[in-house]
C-alpha cells in the first residue's frame, strides 16, 4: 500500500525586543548565565508580571504579515509543566483565546502557489536553558521570559520539501517585517513538526507524532 506524508508545523520566533515579556530584563545573547533574570522572570513569590506592550505590537504585525484576524480580546493562561529550567513549575501562554487566528502563508513549488492556513498565533514566554555534561546538568535562566510567537499551522503540507519551504518562506518574512531576527544558531527560530501517514488518497488522518524543537 502507499502512503504519504501530512505535516502541520508549531514554529517559535523570538520577538526583537530589549526586554523580557513580562519584565525589564534584557534579553542579549551570550551575556554571562544567570545575569539576566529577576524576581519576575524567576516566579518568585509576590512578583508581578507586566506585559512588554512592543512585544504584543510586534507579534501582531507578525500576525497580519500572515494575513490572520487579530482577535480584539486574547486571554495568557498557564500551561503546567515540570521541567528544571522552567523555574515557575509553569509557562505562561495562550490557549483558549489567543492573539490572532485564520490566516495563510503562500509559497512557490513546481511552478505553482501553495497555500498552508495559519490556524493560530500566540505570545508567549520562553523557558531557560539546560546544558547536560558529565552526568551532571547546569541551567541558565537568562532565557525565561523571553518573548516567542508560536505560529501555528493546519496539516496542509504535505512533503518534507514543502515544509522547507514554508519555513525558509516564514522566516523570510518575519525577517522582512523586522519581527524577529530568526537566526536559528542563537535559538531565535525553532519548530516542532506534527507527522501522520494515510493510505494515498484518504481523508482521514493518521496516529500523530511529534518532533521537538527542529531548526
Amino acid at each position: 500500500m502507499d502512503f504519504e506524508v501530512i505535516i502541520g508545523m508549531e514554529v517559535h520566533a523570538q520577538l526583537s525586543t530589549q526586554s523580557k515579556l513580562f519584565c525589564s530584563c534584557p534579553t542579549g545573547f551570550r551575556a554571562k548565565p544567570n545575569s539576566q533574570t529577576c524576581p519576575v522572570c524567576l516566579g518568585m513569590p509576590g512578583a508581578l508580571p507586566v506585559l512588554n506592550k512592543k512585544a504584543v505590537e510586534l507579534a501582531i504585525k507578525a500576525a497580519l504579515g500572515l494575513n490572520c484576524q487579530i482577535r480584539r480580546r486574547s486571554i495568557f493562561a498557564r500551561k503546567n509543566y515540570f521541567y528544571p529550567d522552567l523555574p515557575k513549575g509553569y509557562q505562561i501562554s495562550q490557549y483558549e483565546e489567543p492573539l490572532a487566528t485564520n490566516g495563510f502563508l503562500e509559497f512557490s513549488i513546481n511552478g505553482r502557489t501553495k497555500q498552508i492556513r495559519v490556524r493560530r498565533v500566540h505570545l508567549e514566554e520562553d523557558a531557560g536553558k539546560s546544558i547536560h555534561r558529565k552526568g551532571e546538568t547546569l541551567i541558565d535562566f537568562n532565557r525565561c521570559g523571553v518573548p516567542l510567537i508560536e505560529i501555528v499551522s493546519e496539516p496542509d503540507l504535505s512533503s518534507p520539501r514543502e515544509a522547507c519551504l514554508y519555513l525558509a518562506r516564514l522566516r523570510q518574512l518575519l525577517q522582512f517585517l523586522g519581527v524577529s531576527s530568526a537566526e536559528m544558531e542563537k535559538g531565535e527560530l525553532r519548530c516542532e513538526a506534527n507527522l501522520s501517514l494515510r493510505p494515498k488518497g484518504g481523508s482521514e488522518l493518521g496516529v500523530r507524532t511529534e518532533i521537538k524543537n527542529l531548526n
